[in-house]
């Protein structure tokens, strides 16, 4: 097996690891905080996806990192130009700083747990729809600007379930 194949099952263990934990965290963080609190049993729940959550992301920017090394040094420097990986590397450090900040306590849950589920949604489908993102001629600015869209509309939509569910937070 070669190295390209290695980190390609890498990034897809990462990533799945990353979006279904987000999925779960959030399915599971919405069960919890419905009577207000949230028990033992609740907690130690969410510890555990947010564990898998971070291996995900270990595994994703691990991965990440092998495949700029690999690009370098097998003469595909072409492919570190791309606006896609450019905006996937941003999406993937908004994870990764977004996770310190919710870790510290110094991020709203209700905006981090957006930027969380929409990030991790984001940098899944970021690399399929590269063939959109490139019949629109999408730089960077534009596939972040989707982004922060998808952020936006998927607070929306997390605040309207929360509402539905009477949760205060």
């Amino acid at each position: 097996m070669d190295w390209h194949t290695i980190l390609i099952a890498l990034h897809l263990i990462g990533t799945v690891l990353g979006v279904g934990g987000a999925t779960f965290a959030e399915i599971f963080l919405l069960k919890s905080l419905r009577d207000g609190e949230i028990d033992p049993l609740e907690s130690s729940f969410l510890k555990v996806t947010y564990r898998v959550i971070r291996i995900g992301l270990a595994l994703l920017v691990l991965s990440g990192f092998g495949f700029l090394i690999l690009y370098r040094l097998t003469g595909l420097e072409e492919r570190l130009l791309s606006p896609l990986l450019w905006a996937k590397l941003a999406i993937v450090g908004i994870i990764l700083a977004n996770a310190i900040l919710l870790q510290a306590r110094k991020i709203p849950l209700w905006l981090g747990s957006a930027l969380s589920l929409a990030s991790w949604y984001g940098a899944m489908l970021i690399i399929p729809l590269r063939s959109v993102f490139k019949s629109i001629s999408a730089g960077f600015f534009d596939v972040i600007l989707i982004y922060a869209a998808f952020v936006i509309i998927t607070a929306t939509i997390l605040f309207g379930i929360r509402r539905a569910l009477g949760i205060r937070h």
